[in-house]
């Protein structure tokens, strides 16, 4: 109690002086002359004055908040846009898939694609359908624009499939146009050319490349590309380079057709190979 007294005491001045202020402001308050109107009148433009000038300093700490609300807002903003785009542009890559499964004459299982190879000479893609999904080796793939390649490797629920864009891929193909057949493949460096076409053979740029009924692996009529040259005329056949109508660096989304070889004619064409030699 003593402490709290001696206190008290050494801020005594400070308490009369502050009690004494006090009081001032009550007593000019509840008077009402003419010069204490004024005085007020006066004391309250001036802290209008200064309020409003202090109004102009910006809060540092309320403009931080604000802009770190904006911030999170346009990320999410953006990323709203950019789901809104990719589910846009997938759309439009299923309707065109489901309009053409729709007028395929043909089995299909859609599946997309989760790997692929393109800088490679034996370049392959991944896809998330297998056996489960009655896929097996050899079955074409294809898109809604034309042939990608072949099943080669499956397991429970994954294929694997050759590409156009692989050395190893062999497709017999013709001129939708002159009927001109030859043999697509891939040169390693870029190019798709169709070979084993006769030197005086009757194909112009432009002409559109589909599989041909020689094929045992591929039905007839597959879309393939479109010839880019005429072919170079040095040697004794052709070899013209085709624009494949599948982009490979973009393909997401394929079909695999439930068509395999004929096995009657292949054993039929295995046995008159073996007994010509």
């Amino acid at each position: 109690m003593k402490t709290l007294l001696s206190y008290l005491g050494n801020l005594k001045e400070y308490l009369i002086f502050s009690a004494l202020i006090l009081i001032s402001i009550i007593l000019i308050f509840q008077n009402d002359n003419v010069q204490i109107r004024f005085l007020r009148v006066v004391a309250v433009n001036v802290i209008g004055v200064m309020q409003s000038g202090f109004s102009f300093i910006p809060n540092i700490f309320e403009l931080e908040r604000e802009n770190k609300s904006l911030r999170e807002s346009n990320l999410e903003l953006s990323r709203e846009l950019s789901r809104l785009k990719e589910s846009k542009l997938e759309n439009l890559r299923l309707n065109g898939m489901l309009e053409f499964k729709q007028r395929t004459n043909y089995r299909v299982a859609t599946g997309k694609v989760i790997g692929k190879t393109l800088i490679q000479t034996r370049n392959n893609i991944t896809i998330d359908i297998g056996e489960f999904d009655s896929v097996k080796i050899g079955m074409p793939v294809i898109t809604d624009k034309g042939l990608v390649g072949k099943v080669v490797a499956t397991s429970k629920n994954y294929s694997i499939a050759q590409i156009l864009l692989n050395r190893d891929l062999k497709v017999s193909a013709k001129d939708q146009r002159s009927r001109v057949d030859g043999i697509i493949s891939w040169d390693g460096e870029g190019k798709v050319l169709m070979k084993n076409v006769s030197k005086s053979a009757d194909v112009k740029v432009g002409d559109v490349i589909i599989t041909s009924e020689y094929s045992n692996v591929f039905p007839p009529g597959l879309p393939i590309g479109y010839a880019t040259t005429d072919g170079t005329k040095d040697n004794l056949f052709k070899h013209i380079e085709i624009e494949c109508f599948v982009d490979f660096e973009t393909l997401e989304e394929v079909f695999v057709l439930k068509f395999l070889t004929d096995l009657e004619r292949k054993e039929l064409e295995k046995r008159f190979s073996e007994k010509a030699k």
